[in-house]
């Protein structure tokens, strides 16, 4: 394995000579450096190189603008937002583009966050609900830099800034995504600018995996830095997606998606693929949330076939092409020996070869406020479980779980292999004191949709009630992954001999749950 490259402020500034000469070489090295720096996300360094640089050259709006970027590009969105200001009174922030409103907005929004920092990590947040998030953020920062810089050779020495933001909305005006964009792939996190960037997991109905996705983020910003912006967005997308599990596990390997593999396998049988070059400039402004899942697992499995293919030294290997100017699919070619067509044959068989998984469909992403359980009925395909639902909805708001649990159990026979039928069902069973016939549903259910919010709190309570100890805290810790503001599984951990115990209590407490 290559040595490990170190990303971050002396890499830059240690090529500067340590006097500088007053001649306009000088001045356009150190120019360079800078352009170079805000390529690379490095707002620190930048800041940096802007003062050397005025230390012997004038303040030109050009220079203030690059003060504005390297400002933003270091969080201090004040004095960016101070610098739009001024560029805007004498007529040039037109050269920032839209960016000009971004930093001012982003200013706004994130004005009254508060900010925790730990080590290289800085976590900034709206105060009140999203505290209780930073102590798995960190943890997970801290995790996933270890196993990355293993994976791809690279340490990030400047510091990590992870912004987490309550609602769509709020990520909306502080990128360029539009709310629709959020809504219709149900894209909650980037990196841009130098930064992560994702939506609280209470922005969504049910949550999300937000811990692979803060590892995902990551892995953009690694790249971001390692190859100066170079990597196109099907490679960044398919190295983020295929590494992010693997701050939590001791090898990478594609996450287990039944539902996106059923995509991906239904699109090569039909001649359906995406060219990759179709996910530029994000796969975040496809149309529909079922093209982006498309993307990602396409670009995530030809990359986990190239990594077994060619291990972790043929992908830091093309990086290092990359980072030199080399087009991305020479890169990978030049490395592995194989034409770009070869590849992409190999890949295509390799896909074709595969098992499949159990059958699953999509399940939408519903914005928190815009649906409510009743919405989920019309994912249900067939209409006799509908209507079962729909009656057990109605028992079970009426406070008559038993009665409600009778109608679940007659939808789940009818179409067993639903994940809001499943979990309706394992719901009125556990509350009916039946937490052993929850049970095969629900790990029915997850095999099929393994991050299915609901499913696992259930899960974790019905092996809870089992005496299942080992089960129900996996279950717990899963279910905390993908919607920590639900109070169940603190709950079920607080019950739990862990030294972590008290703070879970504190947390079913505060979220208003029932310790069991």
């Amino acid at each position: 394995m290559r040595p490990i490259v170190l990303v971050g402020l002396f890499l830059l500034l240690g090529s500067l000579p340590t006097s500088a000469p007053a001649d306009e070489a000088t001045g356009t090295e150190v120019l360079d450096l800078l352009e170079a720096s805000l390529a690379a996300g490095e707002g620190v360094p930048a800041q940096v190189l802007v003062a050397r640089y005025l230390e012997r050259y004038p303040r030109t709006s050009r220079i203030v603008e690059l003060e504005v970027l390297a400002d933003y590009f270091a969080g201090e969105y004040e004095a960016a937002a101070a610098g739009v200001a001024e560029l805007r009174e004498g007529s040039s922030a037109n050269n920032l583009g839209a960016l000009a409103d971004v930093i001012v907005r982003t200013y706004e929004t994130t004005k009254g966050y508060e900010t925790f920092t730990h080590d290289n990590f800085e976590v900034r947040y709206s105060p009140g609900e999203d505290e209780i998030l930073v102590p798995y953020a960190v943890d997970t920062l801290k995790a996933v830099a270890s196993a990355i810089e293993l994976e791809l050779g690279v340490k990030m020495v400047s510091p990590v800034r992870l912004e987490i933001y309550p609602d769509a909305d709020s990520l909306s005006q502080v990128s360029t995504l539009s709310v629709e964009a959020i809504r219709n792939t149900g894209t909650v996190a980037l990196c841009k600018w130098g930064r992560l960037m994702i939506a609280s997991p209470r922005a969504l109905m049910h949550g999300y995996p937000w811990l692979d996705t803060i590892a995902h983020e990551y892995i953009h910003l690694v790249l971001t830095k390692a190859t100066l912006d170079r990597a196109p967005v099907w490679l960044q997308e398919g190295l983020a997606k295929f590494l992010e599990t693997r701050w939590r596990q001791d090898q990478p390997s594609l996450r287990h998606d039944p539902a996106s593999s059923q995509l991906l396998h239904e699109a090569l049988e039909s001649n359906e693929l995406l060219d990759f070059d179709q996910l530029h400039p994000s796969i975040a402004l496809l149309p529909t949330q079922k093209l982006a899942s498309l993307a990602f697992a396409q670009v995530s499995s030809f990359i986990a076939a190239y990594y077994e293919a060619f291990g972790a030294e043929g992908v830091q290997k093309s990086l290092d092409r990359i980072g030199g100017g080399q087009d991305a699919r020479e890169a990978l070619a030049r490395v592995s020996g194989v034409s770009w067509k070869g590849l992409e044959k190999r890949w295509k068989k390799k896909l074709a070869d595969e098992p499949r998984s159990p059958p699953a469909r999509l399940l939408p992403r519903y914005l928190s406020g815009e649906a409510t359980e009743q919405d989920e009925l019309a994912g249900v395909e067939l209409d006799r479980a509908r209507d079962h639902l729909r009656l057990g909805d109605l028992l079970w708001t009426r406070s008559r779980p038993a009665a409600a649990s009778v109608e679940y159990a007659k939808a789940h026979q009818v179409a067993p292999d639903d994940p809001v039928v499943a979990s309706r069902y394992a719901r009125s069973a556990i509350a009916g004191n039946r937490p052993r016939d929850a049970l095969a549903p629900l790990m029915r259910t997850l095999s099929r949709y393994p991050t299915h919010a609901p499913a696992l709190s259930s899960l974790a309570t019905a092996q809870f009630r089992v005496s299942n100890f080992g089960p129900a805290r996996e279950a717990a810790e899963q279910a905390i992954a993908q919607n920590p503001f639900d109070p169940q599984p603190h709950c079920i951990l607080s019950k739990l001999p862990l030294p972590h115990a008290y703070h879970e209590e504190a947390l079913c407490s505060r979220l208003g749950g029932l310790r069991e």
